[in-house]
């Protein structure tokens, strides 16, 4: 294996509820109570498509996960689906002997969610920054992977910047994924340091912030959309990563 400082280095994070289908919602966690599993996809349409912060839709959020159990969340963890190839890019980059990468989950789902899927799903590979929710579930090793809490969307790009000064990665090489307007922030900040924000299966009102973009910045976007009829495949961000990563060793920018 290459020693890690031969290799370039780099910072990939990715919103949660951008690696699994729509179909995943955190009303799953509390489908069997009809009234709160309408309300938790309320409060979930209000925040991802800019009508609330994320920040005033929180705390009616972890009322509603409140009395949630270890065993109902890993089910539901288990149970997530997952798009496809969204475990093995994980998997590719965080495991890789070619790089040296700094992989997290950042989102505004709940950290205790979140770090369970990390370790059921990801093998515990990943960082995990996310919402204080339901941390109390959490063992000292999936606490261990905790990095950041994140009670705001602004609070992704304090993620990047965090593992950039911890892990210094090579220029360009600073990643953001995710699906919603909450993800703006992190997509605009990946793309402030160098590196490239990606829009992946982006919804209606992250794509329209995305079209007023000026040009500088838009050329660091990549939004990545399925064809008509076609499923998403987060391979396709595996590819954009690896682009990159040969765009950047060959020319050594």
């Amino acid at each position: 294996m290459a020693k890690s400082e031969n290799r370039p280095r780099l910072v990939f994070t990715t919103d949660l509820n951008g690696t699994t289908t729509p179909e995943n919602t955190f009303a799953g966690l509390v489908h069997d109570n009809p009234a709160a599993a309408a309300e938790m996809r309320r409060l979930m349409e209000a925040y991802t498509t800019g009508r609330s912060s994320f920040a005033g839709v929180m705390p009616d959020m972890a009322r509603l996960a409140a009395g949630l159990t270890r065993s109902r969340v890993e089910d539901y963890a288990r149970s997530l689906p997952l798009f496809p190839g969204a475990a093995e890019v994980l998997e590719s980059l965080s495991s890789s002997a070619t790089v040296s990468a700094a992989c997290a989950l950042s989102t505004t789902g709940f950290a205790g969610l979140a770090a369970i899927v990390n370790g059921l799903r990801h093998g515990g590979r990943l960082l995990v920054a996310a919402s204080p929710v339901l941390v109390h579930l959490l063992n000292d090793a999936e606490k261990s992977r905790l990095i950041r809490p994140i009670t705001a969307e602004a609070d992704k790009t304090r993620v990047l910047d965090d593992l950039a000064a911890l892990h210094r990665p090579s220029p360009g090489l600073i990643f953001h994924v995710g699906d919603t307007l909450g993800d703006l922030p992190g997509i605009l900040h990946a793309a402030e340091l160098g590196g490239l924000g990606i829009a992946f299966n982006p919804n209606a009102a992250l794509l329209e912030r995305l079209k007023g973009l000026p040009p500088d910045s838009a050329s660091r976007v990549r939004i990545i959309r399925p064809e008509p009829g076609k499923s998403p495949d987060y391979g396709e961000v595996g590819a954009v990563v690896r682009e990159r990563i040969w765009e950047k060793t060959r020319t050594g920018q």
